[in-house]
């Protein structure tokens, strides 16, 4: 059973240490002698910080109340008994307003951490390095289980700077270089971030297989990482970002609206330096201005990444970009996405080769007004990049087209509807596919049973409808036929 509640730390209180796990209670609108107590709470985020926690002990805000500075408390819990920090009352979140303060809440060389329910915002005078939530690790080995969830982190004004360890609603980061560390079973649930520069949620370690960062090290990636659920609006940069981790999972994410600030270069939702991830069930909207401003990216170093079943639409800069420069990219999978009324590019590439990428059953709706190169080679680098049963419709004014260069992009058994079908392409069918409203095919449409079987296609279409092995796949993000 909890106890309440003894603090420890605060000798000026003249508290005293207790053994048990316990739960401390902050209120920084209380005016009575701060105890911890329901009825004598904390009242400043410097007694917090002050405490000695302990694993199980839990520091419950009060609702409806603000805190201003950095929350910054101390201690690790333990396997099975994490120190959380959450709400207590009725009303509003609590909300902690860092008041331009480089971080709102932050934990360093921490594990066994729960953060969850907190208002969060971090407004300085001017723009600066800030963020909302920071948590970092540096030369401390391996640090398990963090969990940041329904937090409402808003109102961040970062500055500019790409800088891998800058500003963004929500951070992790490693960084140093004598002791390998990572982050183990992190889950980054059911948060909102809303006005953040220059990231919205971003993951990053400098033991990389890139040498990005200060101090890079041999690449360790981060283990049992899940981003699920977020919410990132009206971000400056880029949307959510997953650099070093193996295996991990974004998934039923909502981005809408970035790189809306930011002079250098972001996509909605992307992984680098990375093995193994899967994303999907995504929604990504609202990407401003051609430098990137794509929904997604598979970017230097992934290998092994697969964007199945997301939405992406009305992207200024695109649907998706396969941008190695320098490293590699190896057994990237994009398939069974919706992109609708993306502009510019459907699929960009940048200046590196590719070593192997398939991007097979997505459909690329562009409507009236909105031209985009269906794939776009910049320059004759050779890209290993197969490009089948992919659906592409072209309606009212505007283009569509493709640039070929590198003679790597091997096309095959894709409908091209309302557009000239790719030089070199094998199977291309030109028909109207007849597409329903929802984006689905109709009885008659020429994308049925015209694709070509496709091993290992996950077995289901991005409506959730199951891909039988019968017969010929149909093209296009939906799976009309049944065999």
């Amino acid at each position: 059973m909890i106890k309440t509640l003894i603090v420890v730390g605060l000798a000026a209180t003249g508290l005293t240490a207790s053994a048990q796990s316990n739960t401390y209670y902050v209120n920084c609108q209380s005016t009575k002698a701060p105890k911890g107590t329901l009825q004598r709470p904390l009242n400043s985020l410097d007694q917090v910080g002050k405490l000695d926690l302990k694993p199980g002990d839990r520091v419950l805000f009060k609702r409806g109340s603000a805190c201003t500075g950095t929350l910054a408390p101390k201690g690790s819990g333990a396997a099975g008994s994490p120190i959380v920090v959450d709400a207590y009352g009725q009303g509003a979140k609590p909300r902690i307003q860092g008041g331009g303060a480089q971080d709102a809440v932050m934990l360093h060389n921490q594990q066994q951490w729960e953060i969850r329910n907190l208002e969060i915002t971090n407004t300085g005078a001017t723009a600066g390095k800030r963020r909302g939530v920071r948590v970092s690790a540096r030369d401390a080995g391996t640090l398990r289980h963090i969990v940041l969830s329904g937090l409402d982190v808003h109102d961040v004004n970062g500055d500019d700077t790409k800088d891998e360890y800058g500003s963004a609603g929500i951070t992790m980061w490693v960084e140093g270089n004598t002791t390998p560390t990572i982050f183990d079973d992190v889950q980054i649930t059911g948060n909102t971030v809303t006005r953040a520069d220059r990231s919205g949620i971003f993951l990053f370690s400098s033991w990389n297989r890139s040498g990005w960062g200060k101090e890079p090290g041999p690449y360790q990636p981060w283990t049992g990482v899940r981003v699920t659920g977020n919410t990132v609006t009206d971000v400056g940069g880029d949307g959510i970002v997953l650099g070093s981790v193996a295996g991990a999972v974004a998934e039923h994410n909502r981005v809408d609206g970035f790189q809306r600030r930011s002079q250098g270069y972001s996509a909605g939702l992307w992984t680098h330096n990375s093995d193994n991830v899967l994303i999907q069930f995504n929604e990504v909207s609202g990407g401003e201005t051609t430098r990137d401003g794509m929904a997604f990216d598979v970017d230097e170093n992934a290998f092994g990444a697969i964007f199945q079943y997301n939405h992406s639409h009305d992207n200024a800069g695109g649907f998706a970009l396969l941008c190695n420069a320098s490293g590699a990219i190896r057994g990237a999978v994009l398939r069974y996405n919706l992109s609708v009324d993306d502009h510019y590019r459907g699929i960009e590439n940048c200046s590196g080769a590719i070593e192997s990428a398939a991007v097979y059953n997505n459909t690329f709706v562009i409507g009236d007004g909105v031209s985009q190169t269906v794939v776009n080679e910049n320059n004759t680098t050779r890209r290993n990049v197969s490009f089948a049963n992919n659906l592409v419709l072209k309606t009212g004014s505007g283009t569509a087209s493709f640039q070929l260069r590198s003679g790597g992009y091997v096309l095959e058994n894709n409908l091209v509807h309302g557009a000239p079908a790719p030089a070199g392409a094998v199977g291309t069918v030109t028909g109207d596919p007849l597409l329903t409203s929802a984006f689905r095919l109709q009885p008659g449409s020429p994308a049925l049973q015209a694709g070509r079987s496709i091993d290992g296609n996950g077995g289901r279409d991005y409506f959730g409808g199951p891909i039988p092995a019968a017969c010929p796949p149909d093209i296009g993000a939906h799976q009309l036929s049944t065999c």
